[in-house]
């Protein structure tokens, strides 16, 4: 692409960074070396030709470092110390359009996988029970791309918080039948359970201690609390949540 003509720092910088996907590529590395697929799950919307491209633009750059597997095909990407540099702005990226931007949500941006992995990203380790506790995610309001899935499943124990797309087979401690715009909102701590909005469209299913042990580890309350989205590996969530 054409850059700016100009040696500003900042056009220089934006050459780079503001490319189409790339910055929720960085976004993504945030969160820890990936493979290919981890990144396609994640970025359903982008190309996988487009993805290879960037991934490549960004190693040129420095930014991104591409190694194979240890074992069997397949590489594994990863951020470079410079590509670190670039966590801070993601953040305050993030923080600005927490603040700003969320009147101008749309209905089919609310993706339940996008959702549930996000979700899962942030429950530190430390709220982790050491015997297996299962909440079933049961979400309406999907985009029509989505609704063929209507069910998924947190599976916790000690140290994995486990998404999975079909019945594990456990017993199911509670159960979550929402809206899924109010429960991401709620999520977002956009809004608290506890308004109109929440108390309508969100129910729980369980025994009210393990009702009560579900808001806790998903970061769940009853009012309007701003939340600060951590991107980084698990123990940088885990230290931001000591």
């Amino acid at each position: 692409m054409p850059g700016y003509g100009q040696f500003c720092p900042v056009a220089k910088t934006c050459e780079l960074f503001a490319e189409r996907w790339t910055p929720l590529v960085i976004r993504e590395l945030c969160g820890g070396p990936a493979q290919f697929n981890d990144l396609t799950r994640r970025l359903p919307l982008m190309s996988k030709t487009l993805l290879t491209q960037r991934l490549r633009e960004l190693e040129h750059a420095g930014i991104v470092s591409i190694t194979a597997k240890p074992t069997g095909p397949g590489h594994i990407y990863g951020l470079t110390a410079a590509g670190e540099e670039f966590r801070p702005i993601i953040e305050m990226l993030s923080l600005w359009g927490q603040r700003h931007l969320r009147s101008i949500l749309k209905p089919e941006e609310f993706d339940p996988i996008f959702l549930l992995l996000s979700v899962r990203s942030q429950i530190p380790r430390s709220s982790h029970p050491a015997e297996r506790f299962v909440i079933c995610f049961e979400l309406r309001g999907l985009p029509n791309s989505k609704v063929a899935s209507r069910r998924w499943w947190f599976v916790v124990v000690h140290p994995e918080v486990e998404l999975c797309v079909k019945d594990p087979g456990h017993p199911i401690d509670v159960t979550i039948a929402a809206d899924i715009e109010t429960f991401s909102r709620a999520w977002m701590g956009y809004i608290g359970l506890a308004d109109d909005a929440a108390h309508r469209d969100i129910v729980f299913q369980g025994m009210p201690q393990a009702v009560e042990r579900a808001k806790a580890l998903l970061g769940l309350h009853d009012r309007a609390r701003e939340r600060r989205l951590i991107y980084g590996p698990p123990d940088m969530v885990d230290a931001l949540h000591a």
